[in-house]
């Protein structure tokens, strides 16, 4: 079955993008020179449009406060994908590096990743940007919703 497009949806899109380019935008500068990326913010922006069609989209008309609690979980798969994304991209690079003996060191190292990208990751900024991200993000979609069912 086919979703239609809804205006919370799009919103949702919007929001969640922003939200994504500003936590990578904020957390870039932090990072080891090894893991600096040119299209690191774009694809965290991509990421954050589809948690924000896909998850918060189809979170709203409950009202405003369940939609902000909807706006900080979609925030946290936001950043649950993007370190599933990155830790994979660097799992493969490691891999291109033969660093590991076998696939199932690669697969499995992925985890340890995740972990040391995740430490990477809670840095204040980025923490308070995804909160405040969420919570304007949801508001914005149950709002959209109200507007434009």
């Amino acid at each position: 079955m086919r979703e239609m497009p809804t205006a919370a949806k799009l919103v949702g899109a919007i929001c969640f993008a922003a939200v994504g380019a500003l936590a990578a935008a904020a957390l870039a500068p932090t990072l080891p020179d090894q893991f600096r990326a040119q299209w690191f913010v774009p694809v965290n922006a991509a990421i954050g449009a589809l948690v924000g069609w896909r998850v918060m989209g189809r979170s709203v008309g409950d009202g405003i406060r369940r939609a902000m609690i909807s706006g900080l979980g979609s925030a946290t798969w936001l950043l649950f994908w993007a370190l599933v994304v990155f830790s994979l991209r660097e799992m493969l690079i490691r891999s291109l590096d033969r660093r590991y003996g076998n696939p199932t060191d690669a697969l499995t190292n992925v985890v340890v990743i995740l972990e040391e990208f995740f430490r990477m990751a809670m840095v204040p900024e980025v923490v308070i940007i995804l909160v405040v991200g969420g919570l304007i993000g949801g508001l914005m979609c149950e709002l959209a919703d109200r507007r434009w069912p």
